[in-house]
């Protein structure tokens, strides 16, 4: 059994320094599974947890999902669904407060959990994510020594409106179609300018240019710069992007 450090002292500053390296790493967060790394990543160093979930809420389907893991034995996780009014994860979502979960094979949220996840003593935790008074799902945490959870409701209770926040800008980011984020941007900047003196005419010309340009570089990029890679990549033709990146000022670093 690990030996758990006391919390004041060079423990506390430890703890603390800990969780303003998880909080900065959310914001570079692109997925779920992501977000639930880092978490794992940092009650691993704090409290000796390795095994975890993310059960968001799915209005479609009237249930929270499971929609992604992190740690052995709890690969079978997802795709698992509560319905209002199953397992403790709605009375989680209902009540706002970290609950723990002891029964853990009865629980819909944790069917096809590993064997060694179920062994007596060991418990998961739940913990509400929400924003405002809207809920979004809750994280499943899994505890290794029994005892170990009670003293730790009120971290994953912050760990929890630490997520939170993150997963309202990532729904935001999902939502938001490439079409609406164009013509956002287009309407404010047109928004600044004269008519009658700014545009000289190219308008047109001028946004095509900086979207192909733009296009052509991002492509370029993510192929390591093979043209002809990025050209199928494109749609079009090699000779018609070289023309293209001839015509934009596209350099090849």
């Amino acid at each position: 059994m690990v030996v758990r450090p006391t919390r004041p002292g060079d423990s506390a500053m430890s703890n603390l320094a800990l969780l303003c390296e998880f909080h900065q790493a959310l914001a570079s967060a692109e997925s779920l599974s992501c977000i639930l790394d880092n978490v794992i990543e940092c009650l691993a160093k704090m409290v000796d947890v390795k095994h975890g979930f993310l059960g968001m809420v799915n209005g479609a389907q009237d249930a929270v999902v499971v929609e992604a893991v992190c740690g052995p034995g709890v690969e079978h996780l997802m795709g698992n669904a509560c319905k209002p009014h199953q397992g403790v994860g709605w009375e989680v979502l209902r009540n706002g407060t970290v609950s723990v979960v002891t029964d853990i094979g009865g629980d819909p949220l944790l069917q096809g959990v590993g064997d060694e996840l179920c062994a007596v003593g060991r418990v998961f935790v739940y913990a509400p994510l929400q924003w405002k008074t809207v809920p979004l799902g809750l994280l499943g945490v899994g505890y290794p020594y029994p005892g170990m959870e009670e003293m730790d409701l009120n971290l994953l209770s912050l760990i929890g409106s630490f997520i939170s926040p993150a997963l309202v800008l990532m729904r935001v980011r999902d939502d938001t179609s490439l079409d609406a984020l164009l013509r956002s941007k287009l309407e404010r900047a047109i928004e600044r300018m004269d008519v009658h003196t700014e545009s000289q005419g190219s308008l047109m010309a001028d946004v095509v240019g900086l979207v192909e340009r733009s296009l052509i570089n991002a492509a370029l990029e993510k192929v390591d710069y093979v043209q002809l890679t990025a050209a199928r990549f494109l749609g079009i033709n090699r000779n018609t992007l070289r023309k293209k990146m001839k015509e934009l000022g596209v350099t090849i670093p």
